[in-house]
């Protein structure tokens, strides 16, 4: 390359010695010698001659140290700036939700999201809703879809879907075989449930209104400690339809009616600061959970 070549001259001219310029660079001094030969082919002129103290520049050489010493340095220059320019800022979004829609909806929307816009880094949380709310209040995430929100949580909210409590147990349970259930075969059977005031405590509120006596054994943090309770044959479970249809499908475990049951539906609704203006990419993505809202169909109990 003849920018090396030039590189080479400066070093030989700065040196005044092949000999020198080779133990510096760690190769043969007829390398040097061959290269700078080439180097006076590319410019058609005799660069340097020797003496008895090593080399000495002709008047072309002296051209070529002076303009190549100038090319050198712009050329170092021109690297620094170049290393100094802050790569453009990596976009990214981050998405929050509590457990049913982070199972059932963000999922899909984030990877259609990321078809759409593959150079976004996309960060999804997933909680119970006190601290997705919090997140949402400290902006920590952009955007957010929340089931059950608190009455006294101020955000930019609108509703999302709809999902219904669902009592279920595990195939091989005797219930699950049998063709008529009432409410004694659910006050006989040992319950676990999400624990906090939510929505299957409000449920259960209401049967302990009317006079039924339940055997709540186990409140769980997590959904998943819930199916896995219920897995192990340790009761019947209680959750909202979306965190369990998988499992259905898949006939892991069986949902459960009863007739006369308190038929729950808990809302989601998408939710993003009010003290933090959507990005543009929060936007896109808030276009995309829209065009996935499903009306409200059920006129059963409400728990918002």
């Amino acid at each position: 390359m003849l920018l090396d070549r030039i590189e080479l001259f400066v070093t030989v001219a700065r040196h005044q010695n092949l000999g020198k310029t080779a133990r510096e660079r760690h190769v043969s001094a007829s390398s040097v010698c061959q290269r700078l030969k080439s180097l006076e082919h590319d410019f058609g002129a005799k660069l340097y001659k020797k003496n008895k103290q090593g080399i000495e520049l002709t008047g072309a050489g002296q051209t070529l140290l002076t303009a190549g010493s100038e090319v050198l340095t712009k050329l170092e220059t021109l690297k620094k700036a170049l290393n100094d320019v802050p790569e453009a800022a990596v976009q990214t979004l981050t998405v929050g939700g509590t457990y049913s829609p982070s199972v059932k909806y963000l999922p899909a929307a984030i990877a259609a999201f990321q078809k759409t816009h593959p150079d976004v880094k996309v960060t999804f949380l997933t909680s119970d809703s006190a601290s997705v709310q919090k997140w949402v209040q400290n902006s920590a995430v952009d955007i957010a879809i929340i089931q059950s929100p608190s009455e006294s949580f101020d955000c930019d909210m609108e509703h999302f879907a709809v999902d219904n409590l669902t009592v279920f147990a595990h195939p091989t349970h005797p219930l699950a075989k049998k063709k008529k259930l009432d409410f004694e075969d659910l006050a006989q059977n040992p319950l676990v449930i999400r624990e906090g005031r939510g929505a299957t405590y409000k449920m259960l509120e209401q049967l302990t209104h009317r006079g039924l006596a339940l055997n709540v054994i186990l409140r769980c943090v997590s959904p998943d400690a819930v199916k896995a309770a219920v897995r192990r044959k340790m009761g019947l479970g209680i959750l909202f339809y979306n965190l369990i249809e998988e499992d259905i499908k898949r006939k892991d475990l069986k949902s459960l009616k009863f007739p006369g049951l308190p038929k729950v539906v808990g809302h989601s609704y998408i939710v993003h600061s009010k003290n933090k203006p959507l990005s543009c990419i929060a936007n896109d993505f808030l276009t995309l959970l829209q065009s996935m809202k499903t009306p409200v169909k059920d006129p059963a109990t409400s728990l918002e």
